[in-house]
C-alpha cells in the first residue's frame, strides 16, 4: 500500500482495505459491475498503465452498443413511412377491415405529408428537452426513460383507426428520437477513451443507419394489404430490447463525478478503462471549473488519491470510501466549496461557475458562445447539403431505368451503402482526424450533388442514379456523423446537455425547413436548386476551415477551454 505521509491518506486507505476485509460491498452501478472484483496484482498500484491511454475495452464496447439502441429507433423511425406509402393510403373508407382494424388509412397527400413530417417537430422538442433529462436522471437512466414514446408511438401506429391516430404516433415518436440522438452521442463521448473517442462516437451514426437499413428491409418485405402494421410496429420490439438491457450498460463516469458520486465514477472508469491508474484522467476532470468544488485543486487531489490508492487494493471499499469523498466535497475536512467569483459580466456574457447552462442561457456565457454558434452551423449546415432530397429522389430517380421491383432492392441498396461508407468513416476518423474527414467528405459531396442536378437537368439518367450513390458514399463517412461528434467535444460536462439540445434542435429546423422549401423551389428555377446545396456546401467549408480546431487526441476539457 502507497502512502504519500499525509494523515487524510492513511485514513482513506485503511477504511478501504478494511472494508475489504470485513466482507465484499459492490458498487451497483450496472451488472457490468455487479460481480467485479479486481485482481490486486493487475490492478494494484499507480504504475499500472494511465486510463488516458487506454484502448476499447469490452466492458466499453459493450455499454456503447447497448445504449446505441437508442439512436438505431431513431433511424427506424425516420424512414418508416418511406416504402408502404401507398398501401397506407390507397383504398377507400368501405375496404375490408383486418383483425378490426382498417386495412388502410385514406388520405390525401397534405395530410400524409404532415404525418411524415411531424415527426420532425416532435424531434425537435425531444432534442430541447434532451439535456435537461440527462442532467436529472443521468445520461444511462434518461435513455431508459425515453423508450417511453418509442413504445407508446408504435402502438399508436399500429393500431391507427384514423389518421389522427398515425400522425399522433409519428409525433410521440418523434420526441423520443429527438432526445436518443442528443444522449447517446453525449454518453458515448464520455465513456471513451481519449484515443478512441470518435471511433466510439461513430457507433451513434452506424447505428442510425443501420435503423434506416432495418426499416427499409421490412418495409419492402411487408410492402402489401394489412401488413404496414407490422411496418410501423416493429418499432416497439426495439424499444422493449432496449428496455431489457439497457441496465446492463454501465453510467457515464463523468456524470457521477459532477454529481460528487466519486466512488461509483472510479470504480466504473477502472471498469471501462481496465486499469487503475486513473489518476490523470480524474484529474482533468477535478480541474474543470464545472465541479466546484475547491478553491485549490492541488490541495483536493491529495485528497482524492487516497481513495484512488484505496480503491486499487481493494475495489470492494468503495461504498465505504464513498462516505470520505462525500464528506470531502461537503466541507468536512475544511477545504471550502468555491463557487465562484461574485458574478461579473461582460455586456450580457454570464462569467460564474455556479450558474446553471441551461438551453435558456448557454449563448449568454462568453466560455460557450462559440461552440455554441459553431455546433448549430455544423448541423443546420448538414442539412443545408439538401442530403435528404437525395434519399427523396432515389425511387424516382431509379424507377426511370427499373422496374417497381429493381428499383425497390436497389433503394434498399443505398441504405447498404450507408452503412458501409459509415463504418469505413469509424475506422479512421482516430487516425486522420475529425478536420480531414469533414472537409473531404464535404468537397466530394458538392461534387456528387453538383453531377446530380446536372444527370436530373439533362435527362441523362444514368448519371443521376450513379450520382445517387455517390453523393451517399461521400456523406457518410463524414458529414454525416463528424457533427455529431464535434457537438459532444466542444463542451464540458457543464453545458454538454444544452449544447447537445440546440445542436439537434438546428438540424431538426434545418431538416424541416429544406424538407418544405425544396419542391418549391425546384417548381420555381428547375434543378438548378441543387445550385443551392453545392453553395452552402462550399460556404459552410470554408467557415468550417477557419474556425472548426481539430480536436483527435485532446481531453474535452482541454478543447473547452481554447474556446474562452
Amino acid at each position: 500500500m502507497i502512502h504519500t505521509g499525509r494523515t487524510s491518506d492513511a485514513s482513506e486507505s485503511a477504511v478501504a482495505v478494511g472494508a475489504a476485509a470485513a466482507g465484499h460491498t459492490t458498487v451497483e452501478e450496472s451488472p457490468l459491475l455487479h460481480s467485479a472484483t479486481l485482481d490486486e496484482n493487475t490492478y494494484g498500484d499507480l504504475a499500472a498503465p494511465r486510463s488516458l491511454d487506454a484502448g476499447i475495452t469490452l466492458t466499453c464496447i459493450a455499454s456503447a452498443m447497448l445504449v446505441c439502441l437508442a439512436p438505431l429507433q431513431y433511424g427506424y423511425h425516420i424512414a418508416e413511412l418511406n416504402t408502404p406509402r401507398k398501401i397506407i393510403t390507397s383504398c377507400d373508407k368501405d375496404a375490408v377491415h383486418w383483425v378490426s382494424l382498417p386495412m388502410c388509412l385514406p388520405m390525401n397527400d397534405a395530410m400524409y405529408s404532415l404525418a411524415t413530417s411531424i415527426f420532425a417537430v416532435g424531434g425537435l422538442l425531444g432534442s430541447l428537452s434532451a439535456g435537461w433529462m440527462a442532467e436529472k436522471w443521468g445520461r444511462r437512466g434518461a435513455l431508459l426513460i425515453n423508450n417511453a414514446p418509442f413504445v407508446l408511438g408504435p402502438l399508436l401506429m399500429a393500431l391507427a383507426v384514423s389518421p389522427a391516430m398515425l400522425i399522433a404516433g409519428r409525433f410521440v415518436s418523434g420526441l423520443g428520437s429527438g432526445a436518443a440522438v442528443v444522449i447517446a452521442p453525449m454518453y458515448l463521448s464520455e465513456v471513451a477513451p481519449l484515443n478512441y473517442r470518435g471511433t466510439l462516437n461513430m457507433f451513434n451514426q452506424l447505428s442510425i443507419v443501420l435503423g434506416i437499413l432495418i426499416t427499409l428491409t421490412i418495409g419492402m418485405l411487408a410492402n402489401e394489404g394489412p401488413y404496414w402494421r407490422i411496418s410501423v410496429g416493429s418499432g416497439l420490439l426495439l424499444a422493449c430490447l432496449h428496455l431489457a438491457v439497457s441496465s446492463f450498460a454501465v453510467e457515464s463516469p463523468r456524470y457521477l463525478w459532477s454529481r460528487n458520486r466519486c466512488a461509483e465514477a472510479c470504480a466504473v472508469l477502472r471498469r471501462l478503462r481496465h486499469t487503475s491508474n486513473i489518476e490523470d484522467e480524474v484529474r482533468g476532470w477535478s480541474a474543470s471549473p464545472v465541479q466546484q468544488r475547491s478553491s485549490s485543486v492541488h490541495a483536493l487531489l491529495p485528497e482524492r488519491r487516497g481513495i484512488l490508492r484505496g480503491a486499487a487494493e481493494a475495489d470492494d471499499g468503495f461504498s465505504e470510501v464513498s462516505s470520505s469523498a462525500d464528506s470531502l466535497h461537503n466541507g468536512q475536512t475544511g477545504i471550502k466549496p468555491d463557487n465562484g467569483e461574485v458574478a461579473g459580466h461582460r455586456g450580457d456574457a454570464l462569467q460564474a461557475d455556479s450558474t446553471n447552462v441551461t438551453i435558456f442561457n448557454i449563448f449568454r456565457f462568453a466560455q460557450y458562445r462559440k461552440p455554441w454558434m459553431l455546433v448549430l452551423l455544423l448541423q443546420f449546415g448538414q442539412q443545408l447539403s439538401g442530403i435528404n432530397t437525395v434519399f427523396y429522389f432515389s425511387s424516382s430517380v431509379l424507377e426511370k431505368m427499373f422496374s417497381s421491383q429493381v428499383s425497390s432492392i436497389l433503394t434498399m441498396m443505398i441504405g447498404v451503402l450507408n452503412v458501409v461508407a459509415t463504418a469505413s468513416g469509424a475506422l479512421v476518423v482516430d487516425r486522420f482526424g475529425r478536420r480531414p474527414l469533414l472537409f473531404s467528405s464535404m468537397a466530394a459531396m458538392a461534387v456528387s450533388v453538383m453531377l446530380l442536378g446536372l444527370g436530373l437537368g439533362l435527362k441523362l439518367n444514368m448519371l443521376a442514379a450513379v450520382s445517387l450513390y455517390l453523393v451517399v458514399a461521400s456523406f457518410a463517412p463524414g458529414y454525416g456523423p463528424v457533427p455529431f461528434l464535434l457537438g459532444t467535444e466542444f463542451f464540458d460536462i457543464r453545458a454538454a446537455g444544452a449544447g447537445g439540445s440546440w445542436g439537434l434542435a438546428a438540424n431538426w429546423i434545418g431538416t424541416f425547413i429544406v424538407a418544405t422549401a425544396f419542391l418549391p423551389l425546384q417548381s420555381l428555377i428547375g434543378e438548378w436548386v441543387f445550385a443551392i446545396f453545392v453553395g452552402a456546401l462550399v460556404v459552410c467549408g470554408i467557415t468550417f476551415y477557419f474556425h472548426v480546431p481539430e480536436t483527435k487526441g485532446r481531453t474535452i476539457e482541454d478543447i473547452a477551454r481554447k474556446f474562452k
